[in-house]
């Protein structure tokens, strides 16, 4: 049951992750290629959310640039698009998830601190 309580949380985070590098990815795309299926996008989140997990031991540079790279692949390969359009596609999804951490991270600060208290 100890393993149980130690894997809920790496699983969850995982899932967490994924999903939200699925739904960056699909905006990426959806806004420099136009319409696509979100199902593509499903190929894009989970392998990258893997990274940081597999590689945590790892100097912080040697992961992004694995996972930028991974990005480009996997872009190149799913929405079957040039390298270069896949680079802009690469670089919209970064700045996209960059953006989107940005505010749901401003959002959880703001909840965290609670209602304001009445003036006494």
């Amino acid at each position: 049951m100890a393993l149980l309580g130690e894997l809920t949380p790496i699983v969850g985070t995982y899932l967490l992750l994924a999903s939200f590098l699925t739904l960056t990815a699909h905006i990426a795309a959806r806004n420099f290629l136009g319409n696509v299926p979100f199902t593509r996008a499903l190929a894009i989140g989970p392998p990258i959310a893997v990274v940081p997990f597999v590689l945590q031991r790892y100097f912080g540079l040697l992961i992004i640039v694995i996972a930028l790279a991974l990005d480009l692949s996997l872009f190149h390969i799913v929405y079957r698009i040039k390298w270069r359009t896949a680079g802009f596609v690469t670089a919209i999804h970064v700045l996209v998830s960059f953006l989107a951490s940005i505010v749901i991270g401003g959002i959880v600060y703001l909840v965290s601190l609670g209602p304001p208290t009445a003036p006494s």
